[in-house]
């Protein structure tokens, strides 16, 4: 089957330009806007408007985006399966990732993936919205997602880590002291928290409240690395996941001290696709891969 129109629209979509769209497909402006045309001209209503924002879904087209995603897919599946068939590794994997993970983790994953598999492409897409890559995931923007499992979530999922949560203190805090930190020592700290664009860390709110301590961040970023110099500067303490905290303090000299919680608190890191049952075969083996890195399931 020939889905070539439905993959120049999704890409449309997803980069919100004809023009991005010729640059990464290779072609013309006129055969895009022709090809488009002739697509709505089959279906028989539009499917893209023209704003000040770029090329946008109208109401009907976001109405059969999900389906279309799907129709995309399946073609891709069969395909791949034609090429195992002939002794052929082809495909594509488009994941989504916390910033953090996808720094830590992914290099490690996706080299080995590209070693057994140099003909399967990989999409990376980075986000610190939890919310954003659930939408991404939910809708078939990508794959395969890389986050934290949040008691909500109905989505297949493959635990790789329990990541826990450890104070950071100033090197001169009085905190710095003891060997743990009790949830109760943060009431009257100035507590400096990570935010991301739909709002402060979920599992440190859940912590909080599980835990019947009022949450009052006198600063918060977007950035951990941000979080951990600011606190080497005296403006206040935090908690921060060891995942992270490995990776900014073994790439910078910080001046801070790293304490455990009590009571004990992690995040569950984890994979996370919609079905199991309908994973291509280079989604199979990027996940076969990642548990074989992560896991060390070989």
């Amino acid at each position: 089957m020939d889905t070539k129109k439905y993959e120049v629209l999704l890409h449309t979509i997803d980069k919100g330009s004809f023009i991005k769209t010729c640059e990464d497909m290779g072609y013309t402006q006129s055969g895009i806007t022709h090809m488009m045309n002739s697509l709505e001209n089959e279906i028989g209503f539009s499917l893209l408007q023209r704003s000040n924002k770029g090329v946008q879904l109208t109401p009907e087209g976001k109405q059969v985006l999900p389906t279309i995603r799907e129709l995309v897919k399946l073609n891709d599946k069969l395909n791949q399966e034609f090429d195992l068939i002939k002794g052929l590794e082809t495909g594509k994997v488009r994941i989504g990732s916390f910033v953090t993970v996808a720094s830590v983790w992914l290099p490690r994953v996706i080299q080995t993936f590209q070693e057994r598999y140099p003909g399967i492409q990989i999409e990376l897409f980075e986000e610190n919205s939890i919310w954003r890559l659930e939408e991404w995931l939910q809708e078939g923007f990508i794959d395969i997602c890389f986050f934290s499992k949040q008691p909500y979530h109905n989505f297949e999922w493959i635990d790789l880590k329990k990541d826990p949560y450890l104070a950071v203190l100033p090197a001169n805090h009085p905190f710095a002291k003891l060997n743990q930190v009790p949830v109760e020592a943060f009431v009257g700290e100035s507590f400096l928290m990570f935010r991301s664009l739909d709002g402060p860390d979920r599992d440190i709110s859940r912590y909080f409240e599980r835990n019947g301590i009022p949450l009052k961040s006198k600063y918060s970023c977007s950035s951990d690395f941000s979080v951990v110099f600011m606190i080497e500067h005296n403006l206040g303490i935090s908690m921060i996941p060891e995942l992270i905290l490995e990776k900014i303090l073994h790439s910078q000299i910080i001046n801070v001290v790293t304490k455990p919680l009590f009571p004990h608190v992690y995040r569950q890191l984890g994979l996370a696709v919609r079905s199991f049952q309908n994973i291509s075969p280079a989604m199979e083996r990027f996940i076969k891969c990642t548990k074989d890195v992560l896991l060390g399931e070989e």
